[in-house]
């Protein structure tokens, strides 16, 4: 169930072209840990945009657990990685 709603949750967020910058609040209910923030065309932009949000994450002006830059690729190895996090 809880890997369902992440994946549900990455899925919806995963552009289909160009790049989405993502929060990650690992205090939130699974399903509800991501918040998109914008969407970019460059992985140039994306890094920038990603890295303004982890200083203002660090001068606690947003919280993050995590500032992700998503693309059509997110999902590729899903389950591999799902295997190294403990989600009981």
């Amino acid at each position: 169930m809880i890997p369902q709603k992440i994946l549900d949750e990455i899925k919806e967020l995963t552009p289909q072209d160009g790049f989405n910058i993502v929060l990650h609040d690992d205090f939130a209910p699974w399903g509800e840990n991501l918040t998109l923030i914008k969407h970019v065309n460059t992985r140039e932009e994306a890094e920038i945009i990603q890295q303004e949000y982890e200083e203002m994450n660090r001068n606690g002006l947003v919280y993050a657990n995590a500032v992700y830059i998503y693309d059509k690729n997110t999902l590729q190895g899903f389950h591999e990685k799902l295997k190294s996090v403990n989600i009981a």
